[in-house]
């Protein structure tokens, strides 16, 4: 019996691009252009599990992405994986609203710990490179410090495949067990 490959996503909050909370804008049309082709892709590789962080931007994008692939191939499964409860009381009712979409389509949610501490967005980071074989980005490799870096690097560290697409210029960059 052959055993799913786990896929998950990292990337920056919409603040990071651009094009800001812009999804109409051209190069976040591009950049989900890009995601939807890389999510496929690895798909047809083998991938069958995807594991979303469920924050604003990059996350919520691919979590979308995937209940929209769940449509056409019967057996992909999402895990939303969030960090604490009410961690979006802040947000916009849309951004909101796509999170409930989310978790309430996805295969199963995770609640990692019930409430906030400065550490949440870290152990979720760490939970997602863990249970995965690859780690799917949106980064801009420019950046010195963000928490997709540091996922990233610990990724490596672990030995994770790791795919990161630069916000940039949309290159694609594959490192695989550095």
């Amino acid at each position: 019996m052959s055993v799913n490959k786990v896929c998950s996503f990292t990337g920056h909050r919409p603040s990071k691009f651009n094009f800001k909370y812009d999804e109409e804008h051209i190069d976040c049309i591009r950049l989900k252009a890009k995601l939807i082709n890389e999510i496929e892709r690895l798909y047809l590789k083998g991938f069958k599990i995807f594991l979303t962080g469920c924050v604003m931007g990059v996350d919520i994008w691919c979590g979308e992405i995937v209940l929209q692939l769940m449509k056409k191939y019967k057996d992909i499964q999402l895990f939303s994986i969030l960090p604490c409860n009410n961690y979006y009381i802040n947000w916009s009712e849309n951004y909101k609203q796509r999170l409930k979409n989310i978790m309430k389509n996805c295969t199963k949610t995770i609640l990692l710990q019930e409430r906030y501490l400065n550490d949440c967005y870290l152990k979720r980071n760490i939970y997602l490179v863990d249970k995965a074989n690859l780690i799917l980005a949106v980064y801009d490799i420019n950046s010195d410090k963000s928490g997709t870096k540091s996922t990233l690097q610990y990724a490596i560290k672990k030995e994770k495949e790791v795919i990161i697409i630069n916000i940039d210029d949309l290159q694609i960059y594959r490192y695989f067990r550095l």
